[in-house]
């Protein structure tokens, strides 16, 4: 049984493609609402057939559009001219080789091959199609395929299809029509193989078309072997089927079947029912074949009921249609049909004519020739099978073999991996034991010369105070000294006004007396002012001198720079007395104390301004033209202002100024530019250490040549 499709349908496509590529231009939005339109009313398009589509033909260049429409002819002609359908069908085959579309060429062949069987060709046949099952069956032909708007004239349900699923229905029409020949060679193991393929494939894409014929046919399949419930069944769910499809051309096909197998279980009411409406159905479709099946089915169940008029004139009608449409297997059945009835009335002279014609058809369809032809295709077909299987079987078991090879190999190299990688443990593991070990030592060499660098360290830091001490014990000396001279002149004075006393009391003036005692007073109150001051100065140089206790306290920034200042100064004059420069202050009265560990923010401004004075003195030494005229004075100023919430403390010199290749290393430890012996280099370390300690900030401003300006920024709380 042949997948049937509209050849009105077909036409209309073609029509379409013929204009896309010839003369005509036809608008797409046109086409599709006049293929939407013909699915609603299909009547519209009954002028559509094969004579138009080979008019088309002789007009048409284009190769692949010729191969549509070799393969829509051969499909048309299918169930009305099997010379016909055969012609074109060789026709697309070749063209579609030259074109290099396997799973058209297929789809030919699926065409060929029915129209061999409709020819009572069945070896040919049977090659036939065993060529195109093993074509569509590689998927590898997925790769080339006619472009989608040529698929969709091809005779099968193919728009928006993708190319795996397009092959799948090619093979499923393809194990159908296979089905179909081993049914009409009696063999129904083959039969009903191939069609449990073509069911399954149906399910696998969702074609309801394949679904719906499958089961039909498997229902026919039951029903040879004289099982009617279970023929009943697929019957039952081919007609269900049909009524989804947006076409009734499998409506004489269903309802021939249908009422095949409700005769088959007894329900002749029915059964007689559905094969009257199949005449209908397959009438209004031009299915000559179903035409054919009914009324032989009808016939013989009135000869069965003795209605041998009714009986006669059903089958008279099947052979009338046989003989035109020259299908042997029809023919067959007609005949056989035709001499059961001549049978019923003893007509010997017709039995014997009816007799002869069944053998000649026979022998023209199961001659041994022909039989053993079909016998040696389908042996060798088997045995292509098995051998296949085998060589299958062969190529698992020699993958098994090399799986168990590989997999011993993985195993072998897997312990070889595991040994190597321990034996590469055990040495890492005592490389680094011995590594551990040197490590250790080198570790406690470090932590002893880390100790000793510590050490040093604080010595150096030390020697760092002691030297900024050292370089103050002249201007603390300074310092000193004044108020002690003060105490030693007023001492002596009041020695004197002491004895003057003495001498007015003896001569009884007690008004010059009371006078001279006023002045003594006085002048114990200046000793005990200026005793108090050197008291204060030597505080503060014992302050300087111990270490920090890291404490903050409130501290008048202010009196401090001062105080550091004017030390600073003396310090270096007492060293050269040469040595002389002018000192600026501008202090911001409007700072209070500041929480700050003194004695180290002390450190800091003392540092600073030992910088600065050394920066001058330098400058001062060498000799230079004078700028402008003006001889070079050299300035240090220290100034404190509040911004914000911060306090800054700038010292600022008029010095050689820092070279910008320095500018990065001031702040490194024992970093100096100062001769050797001079400086430690760790003066601004510690310098910016302590500052950011005290969450502060040490900037540096410089243009070498014209001074350097150093600000320390606090935070006032």
């Amino acid at each position: 049984m042949l997948k049937q499709k509209k050849v009105k349908e077909v036409s209309l496509l073609l029509f379409f493609l013929s204009c896309k590529t010839g003369k005509f231009k036809v608008m797409k939005p046109l086409f599709i609402f006049l293929m939407v339109f013909l699915k609603m009313i299909p009547a519209l398009a009954q002028e559509f057939d094969p004579v138009g589509i080979k008019a088309r033909l002789e007009n048409t260049t284009n190769d692949t559009l010729r191969l549509v429409q070799f393969t829509s002819l051969s499909f048309a002609y299918s169930e009305i001219n099997s010379d016909s359908s055969l012609f074109y069908a060789e026709r697309s085959i070749s063209l579609a080789r030259k074109l290099k579309f396997p799973l058209s060429e297929a789809l030919a062949m699926n065409y060929k091959g029915y129209a061999l069987l409709n020819m009572g060709n069945y070896p040919r046949s049977l090659q036939t199609f065993l060529s195109a099952l093993e074509i569509a069956g590689d998927d590898q032909n997925e790769k080339s395929i006619p472009p989608e708007k040529y698929r969709t004239a091809e005779g099968l349900n193919i728009l928006n299809i993708s190319p795996g699923n397009y092959r799948l229905q090619i093979l499923a029409w393809i194990h159908f029509n296979t089905g179909v020949l081993y049914e009409n060679a009696s063999n129904p193991e083959k039969e009903l193989f191939h069609y449990t393929q073509a069911l399954r494939l149906g399910e696998q894409i969702g074609n309801v078309e394949v679904l719906c014929v499958t089961n039909m046919n498997l229902g026919r399949f039951y029903l040879s072997i004289k099982k009617p419930d279970s023929a009943l069944i697929f019957e039952k769910n081919a007609y269900e089927i049909s009524r989804q499809l947006n076409t009734q051309e499998y409506n004489g096909s269903v309802l021939l079947n249908l009422g095949r197998a409700y005769l088959a279980v007894g329900d002749k009411e029915q059964g007689v029912g559905y094969i009257r409406k199949a005449i209908v159905a397959s009438q209004n479709q031009n299915y000559i074949r179903g035409v054919i099946a009914a009324n032989l089915l009808l016939a013989r169940t009135n000869m069965g009921e003795n209605k041998i008029d009714s009986g006669y004139h059903f089958a008279k009608t099947a052979l009338d249609e046989a003989v035109k449409l020259n299908v042997p297997d029809l023919m067959l059945r007609c005949y056989t049909t035709m001499a059961d009835f001549y049978k019923k009335i003893n007509n010997s002279d017709s039995i014997v004519k009816y007799q002869n014609l069944i053998i000649n058809i026979k022998d023209s369809l199961f001659n041994s020739k022909q039989v053993q032809q079909f016998q040696n295709i389908d042996f060798d077909e088997r045995l292509r099978q098995q051998e296949m299987e085998e060589a299958k079987k062969e190529y698992r078991d020699r993958l098994t073999r090399y799986s168990l090879f590989a997999g011993l190999a993985i195993f072998l190299l897997t312990a070889i991996i595991l040994w190597r990688n321990n034996w590469n443990k055990q040495k890492a593991y005592k490389l680094l034991k011995e590594q551990k070990r040197e490590t250790d030592l080198q570790k406690e060499k470090l932590e002893l010369t880390l100790g000793e660098l510590r050490s040093t360290q604080a010595q150096l830091i030390q020697s760092e105070k002691m030297a900024s001490l050292g370089e103050l014990t002249a201007g603390i000396a300074h310092e000193i000294q004044n108020p002690l001279n003060f105490v030693n002149n007023f001492s002596d004075v009041n020695k004197e006004l002491a004895d003057e006393l003495e001498q007015e009391m003896e001569k009884g003036n007690y008004a010059d007396a009371k006078a001279i005692a006023k002045d003594i007073k006085e002048n114990e109150q200046k000793i005990n002012h200026h005793g108090k001051r050197a008291d204060a100065i030597v505080k503060g140089m014992l302050q300087h001198s111990r270490s920090s206790s890291g404490q903050k306290e409130p501290t008048d920034i202010n009196a401090l720079a001062d105080e550091y200042l004017r030390l600073a100064y003396h310090g270096l004059r007492a060293k050269d007395k040469s040595f002389n420069a002018n000192m600026k202050t501008d202090f911001d009265e409007s700072i209070d104390k500041i929480n700050i560990v003194p004695q180290d923010i002390g450190r800091v401004i003392l540092n600073l301004i030992n910088n600065a004075f050394y920066s001058v003195a330098e400058r001062k030494k060498a000799p230079q033209p004078p700028k402008g005229g003006v001889e070079y004075e050299p300035t240090v100023s220290v100034t404190t202002k509040k911004t914000g919430d911060k306090v800054l403390i700038s010292v600022v010199d008029n010095g050689n100024g820092i070279p910008q290749k320095i500018l990065d290393k001031i702040f490194q430890p024992f970093f100096t530019t100062k001769p050797t012996g001079q400086g430690t280099g760790l003066g601004l370390s510690l310098s910016y250490d302590i500052v950011k300690a005290h969450r502060g900030e040490l900037n540096v401003k410089t243009k070498e040549g014209e001074g350097t300006e150093f600000i320390i920024s606090l935070p006032v709380n």
